[in-house]
């Protein structure tokens, strides 16, 4: 009964046979000359005239052998025998039974990650061989069975030959493999022949056998083994060479960690400094592959050769290793400065200089340094200026904080130099340092920062006298000799002043030149100046004298010229500016007061001991500029002032003019003063009374009032007051009239205006002067002497 069962299910394996040329008819006709009781087994193929000639598929060398000569051996890729592996191809007979195949499943990057994890699960893998034309498996292997279930595999023989094989086999020795009845096998030039092989275990365990086929050239046998589900990962490759790199630089490399076990398995890599795993840990499914990175990052040149293991499996008790290489070396980089110049070098000549010349305020100049680095590793550099420094306290920068330059290449930095500081010489030091163990360049960088240079044409303006109500009009250019822009705003530019700048502002190109038109407009008979400071951004203030006399057909004061400013100033040094023109006079009279050489006031020497007789000093035009009597801190008293400082209205609701804000005008001098308020008919501002007469050392009450003209507007101004000493000579008050000898003083605000009606007094700017009116009067005798002009006070 066993015998017809096993019969039936090899017969069931016989195909039809293929047709044979006539050339093997001699093959034929003694095959059917042979024994009835022998089975022949033909499964039909392609045609032998379609097979591929050069294919040769030989066996591993490790296959081993049975000649009927001798005992086992190993066969070599020597004589006929051509030996070789390969990935199995399936084949389909007659009875459409498919033979399994396997392929390799290679670990392809599936993204920009790190690791790249590959999901499709790996068909077994098999190898074959060619022994004596016979093109046979290496091995059958059971994986994922089961106890008491038979599994078949298929084990494909196909005559690689031109002629006809004749063998025979064994069947396994153990009881858990079997197959057909043993037959005699004859194969033709290219026909394949499946032979199932049954696997059927009885306890968990691994399980091991052969299957012996005899031919006339000796014995092969084919290894069958059934093993139990188990971890297993392996490197590919078994070595790893990563690129030579730098010391202190970074390189990588990457290989495949397979999973060609049956079970889920996790992995942890236990490796040494300066090798990195990325990752160091994971899961892999069976059939799965990741891809690992391995960093390199060394720290002294030498040469790497180590080991780092994969721990895997229960409790981590297996391991794959693979076997890490690599060398370090020390890189070398160059400094030299791009388009050098003769400056480019300090007075030793031992260090590196880079000489930036001088950049106007504002601007950034640009010179690059070379970078060579003649070593066969890249060269990582850092750059650093003034590590210690803020940002933008810095005047040198170099955008290229640290980079690479490949082996036997250059690379040019940019470094920018963008002072801030006027005329400044500015030093900083640059470190180019490389990675590793390579010394540092330190390249020495110098810049001096250069302004606008502003002038103007003259520094003081005369529009000598007008008559009242008419204007006079002078031009005066203002250039910038520098090629940095510059710009400008003067301090006046408010319509309610006698004085006016078209423009007050603006910007003058390098190199460039604008005319400014200045004008003055009297309201009273009366000399005026002003003093008005030229702003410039990037440099230090300029000042504008600005004086004109106004005559009426009644009063026509003495014309004031440059001259007097120059005595002004001196008489002010000197201390004689609070005193009015007649204790001055008295002065001069009883001899406590002499002329210079000049024509200046000044205490005789002998009252000096003998010390120089002061004059006006140099002032800052910055210390000029904020201490000019208008705050606190001044450098001369003010021989007028005024509170409060500021006036605020507020919001307005109208239609009703708000209340007046009382002033106090405060006259510090020792001499009695009138005050003689400018207004402009349209203006909002004006102060009452217009003109009063202040006592010396005395104060007077003024109310500033405000009538908005439009609703829902801001307003602001600037007003402008003079002052004049009123003092007669001689009793002759009811002849002199209102001009007779007389200081004027000027007073300006400049306002703003917040959330409603306000004025600012910013700035209380005086001016005062002393002159005499030519009405045919007779003036005393030391009036005659001195001139009109030597008791000009002005502040």
């Amino acid at each position: 009964m066993e015998t017809a069962i096993w019969r039936r299910s090899y017969i069931s394996l016989i195909s039809s046979e293929c047709p044979v040329d006539n050339w093997r008819g001699k093959s034929v006709q003694r095959k059917q000359a042979e024994s009835k009781s022998q089975i022949k087994l033909h499964t039909q193929s392609a045609p032998f005239g379609l097979c591929p000639k050069g294919l040769m598929l030989t066996q591993a060398p490790s296959s081993v052998v049975r000649s009927r000569n001798s005992r086992d051996h190993t066969m070599n890729s020597g004589g006929s025998c051509l030996s070789a592996s390969t990935v199995a191809i399936p084949a389909i007979n007659d009875s459409s039974a498919a033979m399994s195949a396997c392929s390799t499943i290679s670990a392809q990057p599936a993204s920009s990650m790190d690791t790249q994890m590959h999901s499709p699960k790996k068909q077994e893998r098999v190898n074959k061989r060619v022994i004596w034309g016979i093109e046979v498996a290496e091995e059958l292997h059971w994986k994922g069975w089961e106890l008491g279930k038979e599994t078949t595999r298929s084990l494909v023989l196909k005559n690689r030959s031109l002629k006809l094989q004749k063998m025979k086999y064994r069947p396994p020795k153990t009881k858990f493999f079997f197959t057909v009845i043993p037959q005699p096998i004859f194969l033709s030039p290219g026909i394949t022949l499946t032979l199932p092989i049954v696997f059927r275990p009885l306890e968990a365990k691994e399980y091991m056998d052969q299957l012996w086929f005899e031919k006339a050239e000796g014995m092969f046998c084919v290894g069958l083994r059934a093993t139990l589900p188990c971890h297993r990962l392996i490197c590919r490759p078994p070595s790893l060479q990563l690129p030579m790199c730098a010391v202190g630089d970074m390189t990588e490399a990457s290989f495949c960690l397979d999973n060609v076990g049956d079970l889920p398995t996790f992995f942890t890599w236990e490796f040494s400094s300066p090798f990195q795993m990325l990752p160091a840990m994971g899961l892999l499914e069976p059939g799965q592959a990741s891809q690992i990175k391995v960093t390199f990052q060394p720290l002294t040149a030498v040469i790497y050769e180590v080991q780092a293991t994969c721990w895997y499996g229960a409790g981590s008790r297996q391991r794959s290793s693979i076997q890490l290489q690599a060398v370090a070396k020390c890189a070398q980089l160059l400094v030299s400065i791009k388009h050098k110049c003769p400056e480019d070098q300090d007075a030793e000549g031992f260090q590196k200089l880079l000489y930036f010349g001088s950049v106007a305020v504002g601007c950034t100049s640009e010179r690059q340094i070379r970078l060579h680095n003649p070593s066969a590793v890249n060269a990582p550099f850092r750059i650093e200026i003034s590590p210690d420094e803020l940002a933008e306290d810095q005047a040198f920068s170099c955008p290229t904080a640290h980079g690479i330059v490949l082996p036997g290449e250059k690379k040019c930095v940019s470094v920018f130099f963008h002072p801030k500081t006027l005329d400044t010489r500015t030093v900083d030091y640059c470190s180019i340092m490389p990675s590793g163990c390579a010394s540092r360049t330190l390249l020495k960088v110098v810049g001096f920062c250069r302004g606008p240079a502003v002038s103007l044409q003259h520094y003081c303006v005369n529009f000598s006298w007008v008559n009242l109500g008419e204007r006079s009009e002078q031009p005066l250019w203002i250039e910038n000799q520098s090629d940095c822009t510059a710009h400008f705003q003067f301090a006046i530019d408010c319509l309610e002043s006698v004085f006016s700048i078209r423009p007050a502002f603006g910007t003058l190109l390098g190199k460039a030149r604008m005319t400014l038109h200045c004008a003055f407009q009297p309201t009273h008979p009366i000399i005026c100046f002003r003093r008005v400071a030229c702003l410039i951004h990037h440099q230090d203030p300029l000042f504008l004298d600005l004086m004109g006399t106004c005559h009426s057909d009644s009063t026509k004061p003495a014309i004031l010229k440059p001259q007097h400013l120059t005595w002004y100033r001196t008489h002010l040094a000197r201390g004689l500016t609070l005193y009015p023109p007649d204790i001055l006079d008295a002065m001069l009279k009883e001899k406590k007061l002499v002329q210079d050489q000049n024509g200046a006031l000044m205490i005789p020497i002998q009252d000096l001991e003998d010390m120089p007789a002061p004059q006006y000093p140099y002032i800052p035009p910055m210390t000029e500029f904020f201490f000019d009597g208008t705050s606190d801190m001044t450098i001369f008293p003010p021989p007028v002032s005024i509170e409060p400082v500021e006036v605020d209205f507020g919001a307005c609701p109208g239609p009703e003019a708000p209340n007046p804000i009382p002033l106090c005008l405060m006259n510090h001098t020792k001499g009695k003063i009138m005050v003689v308020w400018t207004r402009r008919s349209d203006c909002p501002f004006w102060v009452t009374p217009e003109s009063c007469d202040v006592p010396p050392l005395k104060s007077m009450a003024m109310r500033l009032h405000f009538q908005p003209p439009h609703p829902n507007c801001l307003y602001a101004v600037e007003l402008e007051a003079f002052a004049i000493y009123k003092v007669c000579a001689r009793n002759e008050r009811e002849e002199c009239g209102v001009s007779a000898r007389s200081l004027s003083v000027w007073v300006g605000w400049q306002g703003v205006t917040e959330g409603g009606f306000r004025l600012h007094p910013l700035r209380a700017r005086l001016s005062l002067g002393w002159t005499v009116a030519p009405m045919g009067l007779s003036p005393p005798k030391l009036l005659a002497q001195l001139g009109p002009s030597d008791f000009l006070i002005l502040m």
